[in-house]
């Protein structure tokens, strides 16, 4: 009961304060001043089918002017077809200089034509928590490229997770949160690609393992930091099971280092299209030894 009265009364405030913006009326923006096509006041079109330029007229105070009806024209530049009523068909690659007009306001707009056929989106990208250089946030490996497979480098693009409890995107960079597995996606133009993201936790030895399996399945998410000199050979075993075995390095040529041997396990590597990365099966007590190079 007293939840229900506290909620009560913290909704007051609340609706008094509607009831003194709805007496204000709504905010009307000034008179247009500028025509602004962004931060950069330049347009990235990542597709060739037709595609509005997003120009908008803005007050003095940055506002946007509503019902504000700006004509286009093609001034200079690749001939790209450009309509005027802002809708510019990037047929190849190029780049056009595009005249935004709104009575007497006027701005040229640089426009890159940079169509992709094939987005890619590189993965699983791999974080553990606790760790000072694994568990910085990253800048999302996106690539594009166009039908003859060239990289194509200006990207007009956005990203998200599916669960933004294990991690989340700001920007164009994505920050680990918590121990678990989800999914990363990026569209641009009108292509889309996905990848794995996986948040380990970091656990000193292999020492803990037998308690570490008994966490739930599929939260047992843990990383050991092994260091081994050039030559050395160590063993570890692993009870019966499945079991996916991976490395991570801040850096992938790192890999090249030291290579696994797997005996008396059943395992297939290139797991999630990760050459690091293994699927195996232990029916009981089985070895895995790590060899540095």
């Amino acid at each position: 009961m007293r939840w229900t009265n506290l909620a009560a009364m913290t909704a007051l405030p609340a609706l008094f304060a509607c009831d003194r913006q709805a007496t204000r009326g709504p905010v009307v923006a000034g008179p247009a001043v500028r025509l602004s096509a962004g931060a950069f006041d330049t347009i990235i079109v990542n597709t060739r089918t037709p595609t509005p330029l997003s120009v908008r007229a803005v007050d003095a105070a940055g506002r946007p002017v509503a019902m504000a009806l700006v004509q286009y024209e093609r001034a200079n530049g690749a001939d790209i077809p450009v309509t005027a009523d802002g809708v510019v068909t990037c047929t190849s690659r190029g780049d056009v200089s595009v005249r935004a007009t709104l009575e007497r306001l006027s701005t040229l707009v640089p426009v890159r034509c940079r169509p992709i056929s094939w987005l890619q989106l590189p993965g699983p990208i791999q974080f553990v928590l606790g760790d000072s250089t694994l568990s910085r946030p990253i800048e999302m490996p996106l690539a594009a490229f166009d039908t003859t497979l060239r990289p194509v480098v200006q990207l007009a693009a956005m990203f998200k997770t599916l669960n933004r409890d294990v991690a989340t995107v700001r920007g164009d960079s994505i920050y680990p949160r918590s121990r678990g597995i989800t999914v990363a996606g990026a569209w641009s133009g009108l292509r889309s690609a996905w990848t794995g993201v996986h948040v380990y936790q970091r656990v000193d030895s292999m020492n803990s393992l037998d308690t570490l399996l008994r966490v739930d399945p599929h939260q047992r998410l843990f990383a050991v930091r092994i260091r081994i000199k050039p030559g050395e050979r160590r063993r570890q075993s692993l009870p019966r099971g499945d079991w996916m075995l991976t490395t991570l390095t801040p850096e992938i040529r790192d890999t090249d280092r030291f290579r696994l041997q797997f005996e008396n396990m059943s395992c297939k590597p290139n797991i999630l299209n990760d050459p690091r990365r293994f699927g195996c099966r232990a029916e009981r007590v089985r070895r895995w030894s790590y060899i540095a190079g």
